[in-house]
This record gives C-alpha cells, sequence and structure tokens, in this order.
C-alpha cells in the first residue's frame, strides 16, 4: 500500500485555488483507491468530512501534526506552487502543479528576484510537475533554466455549475434589465479599466464588476466611473456562488479581457449557461476558449464595442453557437482531471 499526500490547504479560498480544491478533493476521496491510502491536508474544520478511509492533517497545525504521523509518505502533491511546507529525503517523492508563472509580468525589482530564484528551485525539487495549460507549459519551457523534466499538462475542470441553485443579486434592480458581468479579482492584469470607456456605447446596459475589489487597482477604475454612471457601472465585491450562477444566465455577455490567465474558469463556466463571451488574445485564453468567444484586437473603446456588437448580434442562448460552446465546455471535466491525477499517482508509484 502507497501512501499519497495531497494539498487541499486552500479548499476554503474564494480563488481558482479554492475551487479546483472544493472539486477535486471529493472526488478523489470518492475514487477506487486500490493500492494507495490518501492523505489530505485542509482546514480543521473539514477533518473527517470525506470518509474514514482519508487520513486527515489540518493546514493549520501541519509540521506538529506531521512529526506525529507514523505512515511513510511515498508522493507528496503540492496542488500549486504557493504551498506553505513540503517534506523532502526519506524517500518521498514529489509532484508539483504550476498554475503560471505571472510573477514574470507582475512583480519587480528585488521581488521579481526572489520569484526567479524560488520557483525554478521549487520545479528543481520536485520529482514531476504538471501545469494547467499549453500556455504555462511553454511559459515553464522557455523560462526556467536547466529545466530537467517534461511538464504533463492537465486541464483544469468545471464543475457543472448550470445545475445549482440561483439568487439575483440585490444590486439587480429587475430581472429584465440588461447588464454584462466581469467576473473575478479586481487586479490589474485583469485589465477591467479597458471596458469602463466602452461602456458609453452601451447606455441601455449596466456593468456589474463581481470580485474580491481591496487591491488600488479597484480604486483606479473606481476614479474612472464617471458621476452619471455611479449606479449604472458597479463594482459589486465578493459574490455567492448562488449569485454568480444568476448572473451569468440572465447577463447579455461575460467581458473578461485579462492579460495574464493560467487556465481563465469564468469563460468556461458562462458557456455553460449559453451566456456569450468576449476575452482577450493573451495567455492562455485563445486556448481555452477555442472558438468559442469573440476576442479584441484593440483595445480602443470605439473598436471594443464594435466586436461586442457585432457578436451579441443574432445571438441566442438557444441558438447552435452557443450550444456548441455549451457542449465543448463540458470537455473540461473535473472526472476526467481527477483520473488523469490519479493515472499519474501510479504512474509515478509504479503501480
Amino acid at each position: 500500500m502507497k501512501t499519497v499526500l495531497v494539498d487541499f490547504s486552500n479548499y476554503d479560498d474564494f480563488s481558482g485555488f479554492g475551487e479546483i480544491a472544493r472539486n477535486y478533493c471529493p472526488r478523489l476521496a470518492a475514487s477506487p483507491t486500490d493500492g494507495i491510502h490518501y492523505v489530505f491536508i485542509l482546514p480543521e474544520r473539514h477533518r473527517g468530512e470525506f470518509g474514514s478511509h482519508i487520513d486527515y492533517l489540518s493546514r493549520e497545525h501541519l509540521k506538529k501534526e506531521l512529526r506525529k504521523y507514523n505512515r511513510h509518505i511515498d508522493l507528496w502533491h503540492a496542488t500549486d506552487q504557493q504551498f506553505g511546507y513540503r517534506r523532502h529525503g526519506e524517500g518521498t517523492l514529489q509532484l508539483l502543479t504550476v498554475h503560471d508563472l505571472n510573477y514574470l509580468h507582475e512583480k519587480h525589482g528585488i521581488h521579481l528576484l526572489r520569484h526567479k530564484i524560488e520557483m525554478p528551485w521549487l520545479i528543481y525539487r520536485s520529482d514531476a510537475i504538471t501545469v494547467i495549460s499549453e500556455y504555462v507549459k511553454n511559459d515553464v519551457l522557455t523560462h526556467i533554466p536547466f529545466l530537467n523534466k517534461e511538464p504533463q499538462v492537465i486541464y483544469n475542470g468545471i464543475s457543472d455549475v448550470e445545475k445549482g441553485s440561483q439568487s439575483q443579486p440585490s444590486f439587480v434592480s429587475s430581472a429584465a434589465e440588461r447588464f454584462f458581468i466581469c467576473i473575478g479579482q479586481v487586479r490589474k492584469k485583469k485589465n477591467i479599466h479597458t471596458v469602463i470607456p466602452m461602456m458609453r456605447h452601451f447606455p441601455n446596459h449596466r456593468l456589474f464588476i463581481c470580485g474580491a475589489n481591496h487591491w488600488d487597482y479597484a480604486n483606479e477604475i473606481r476614479s474612472m466611473i464617471a458621476p452619471e454612471d455611479n449606479q449604472r457601472i458597479l463594482l459589486t465585491g465578493k459574490i455567492t456562488d448562488d449569485e454568480k450562477r444568476w448572473l451569468y444566465a440572465h447577463a447579455d455577455a461575460l467581458l473578461f479581457p485579462s492579460t495574464l490567465e493560467g487556465f481563465g474558469i469564468p469563460v468556461l463556466e458562462a458557456m455553460r449557461f449559453g451566456t456569450k463571451v468576449f476575452s482577450s488574445r493573451y495567455s492562455c485564453l485563445p486556448e481555452v476558449c477555442s472558438t468559442h468567444a469573440s476576442y479584441w484586437n484593440s483595445y480602443e473603446p470605439e473598436a471594443m464595442a464594435k466586436v461586442v456588437m457585432e457578436g451579441l448580434a443574432g445571438w441566442s442562448r438557444d441558438g447552435k453557437a452557443a450550444i456548441e460552446a455549451k457542449e465543448y465546455s463540458r470537455s473540461f471535466s473535473y472526472d476526467r482531471y481527477t483520473q488523469q491525477y490519479i493515472q499519474l499517482y501510479r504512474k509515478l508509484l509504479e503501480l
């Protein structure tokens, strides 16, 4: 019997890492475990939640509990590059999932230098690495010098988000009003400021910018909103999953002008609802959206508005293009994701 530890420390986080953990963790726990015994690192409040056949280590007391843990760990899977702790030596194989190398574009000076030292070191000390898109794989191959292992692409899954309950957010005055949505953390890499001047061309639409907005960039966005548009363009802050599903189901479009994404979950979620997707051509987005989004080639307001107008013309949630996009999004499955990782565990452990 081989012991595999999987780090789900971010299970409770409202982030892409948390979304993946909340979908992967229960599926892995419910999968056949022939030859493998699993250990999960989770926030303390989830101890025992996924069955007695799993061993649990709390994120809050990890080092202390590891010292007392009496099973040999054969494989340690760090599910993202921001893990807080990983045991080395003692014959433990190390698997690292790299979600992005965004520090190359976001960090400067000493902070960039630190990441340029730390990330290669994390990769060198891993026995195998996975990445979440071909875009990230190419970044790793290009920017990690002396790479001694081939990254394996395992795409993130998308949960059956369209099957969940819905709740109309309080900031929506009527289900009949027309609006666009931006979903995600309000950070500079999301490029949301390009959408604000475009909204002048859509006087009958509102824009809801949904996600954590405690960064300085959110204040930059607020300063761009004209007084007369104060209620028409709204930074909503975090929303619940029920509210997010309602917005997907009623929005005219998801606007996703991001310049840095390792994967881009919202574009595929929107497709599940038949919602039209408008995307940048940066990073992984053309790879993930394929032919099922309309793309901006320019960030001039008039040019952006033209793309949106043309993309919405004739679009219907029940139309052929929307149905094809929905079916395409279903190819990104957490069941498939789970089986690919189980196969990789077994390969690394020579089972």
